[in-house]
């Protein structure tokens, strides 16, 4: 499989950065099936209008982010909505300090989708909402 010359310099400048690469994932994915196939059968009972939830844990460079950004990306292309947020001490899912509300708030700032990505998506997905 060869790899186009753009999509290989931003593989290779991100993970120069110690980051995951946004695009180009599949080319660099080894090892992962297993892992995948149970996440994206997750993604085919949420398709069909079912729930899944699951917590991704592990030590420091296991591959959570690189796991995580390759189905955030899968469900992408099929017009999913997506949120994400890394839990620290500062952004639980409970808490007496606020921990909690920057969770949430994490997430909100984090929610994407096809046409952005980047994050930032929800005021573009309650005005899809409220127009029709």
């Amino acid at each position: 499989m060869k790899i186009p010359k753009r999509i290989a310099r931003t593989v290779i400048g991100s993970l120069k950065g110690g980051v995951v690469p946004r695009i180009g994932l599949p080319y660099i994915t080894v090892g992962r099936k297993r892992e995948i196939d149970a996440l994206l059968h997750d993604v085919e009972i949420i398709a069909d209008g079912g729930a899944s939830f699951r917590f991704i844990a592990g030590r420091y460079g296991s591959g959570k982010s690189f796991l995580l950004q390759t189905i955030r990306n899968y469900v992408l292309e099929r017009n999913f909505v997506v949120v994400d947020a890394d839990l620290s001490p500062e952004r639980r899912l409970q808490g007496t300090h606020g921990q909690g509300l920057a969770t949430y708030r994490e997430l909100v700032q984090n929610m994407s989708t096809k046409t952005k990505p980047e994050g930032g998506a929800l005021t573009l997905i309650l005005d899809r909402w409220i127009a029709k």
